[in-house]
């Protein structure tokens, strides 16, 4: 069946632009979300509104996008949630947040008792990879349910990856962010020393690229000065960052748990335990810094 109605649950700094691709994609979209501002802003291009998880119950896909395993679970499976709301027509729920694979089987299991499929679907590509509608997105789940919402995945992402069984792609997304969580931690202290030896990104970064420093932001100058821009643009902003990466390195840990010692992702651990202001100062200026030669 053509998917032709798309929900998305949590319109924040990364379901937002995810959800009006969706919209220009050409679906029907409706939106749910406690930020009113955030509700208004969409009804104002047409998509239909709500506060409750369960209204969006009658369409095709739902798509949660919420930041805690404990938020995915309360839009699912809560007062007012999605469950809540199934009655004759049971939509597919792709699971695009980052939680746990056994928390997906659990999930599964509680909403296929009115014949909700679940599939996760994992992004990674940040806030400028949401905006422009090319993110990667790791599936997880029935080869078929894959098949089916590749049209709708497509809106949002250009690299979109089925990693196989339900949880799968979260597992996938989880070991993804140990090293994309260290690259930001780490190049923002290194770029800062570049900075501060009267070095300027846009003659190094193209040499970094070439060499063993290459990394997710080094393909283009100014994706580096747009990525700590986006994440350093309100305190609360950089905030809510840092929880969501204690949160992935976590799950990491808790997934690699039988995997031996993992010194290293132990100290990454404790070292986004102790950031704070040294950490956003350094974002904040590669974020202003200057890019061209003089």
């Amino acid at each position: 069946m053509t998917i032709r109605t798309v929900a998305v649950i949590g319109v924040g700094q990364m379901g937002g632009p995810m959800a009006r691709n969706i919209l220009k994609a050409g679906f029907e979209l409706t939106v749910c979300d406690r930020d009113e501002a955030a509700l208004a802003a969409f009804a104002a291009l047409g998509a239909r509104c709500t506060t409750r998880a369960a209204d969006c119950a009658d369409c095709d896909v739902v798509a949660v996008l919420v930041a805690t395993p404990a938020q995915t679970r309360a839009v699912l499976l809560g007062s007012g949630g999605l469950l809540e709301g199934v009655a004759d027509k049971a939509p597919i729920v792709a699971v695009m947040g980052t939680i746990a694979p056994n928390e997906m089987t659990s999930l599964a299991e509680a909403l296929e008792t009115k014949g909700i499929a679940l599939v996760d679907a994992p992004i990674s590509g940040g806030t400028m990879g949401a905006e422009d509608g090319t993110l990667a997105i790791m599936m997880g789940g029935a080869p078929e349910l894959f098949e089916r919402l590749r049209p709708l995945m497509e809106s949002m992402g250009k690299a979109i990856y089925h990693c196989g069984s339900l949880g799968t792609g979260q597992v996938t997304k989880i070991v993804n962010n140990i090293v994309g969580v260290t690259t930001q931690m780490i190049a923002a202290e290194a770029y800062r020393i570049c900075l501060d030896n009267g070095l300027k990104l846009g003659d190094v970064i193209p040499i970094y690229e070439a060499g063993t420093g290459r990394n997710f932001i080094t393909r283009d100058v100014t994706d580096v000065t747009r990525a700590y821009t986006s994440w350093t643009g309100r305190r609360q902003d950089f905030d809510n960052l840092q929880a969501i990466m204690r949160k992935d390195i976590g799950l990491a840990l808790s997934i690699g748990e039988t995997s031996g010692p993992l010194p290293m992702l132990h100290a990454l651990q404790a070292v986004l335990a102790s950031a704070g202001e040294e950490t956003f100062e350094n974002w904040s200026r590669i974020a202003g810094a200057e890019t061209a030669s003089s």
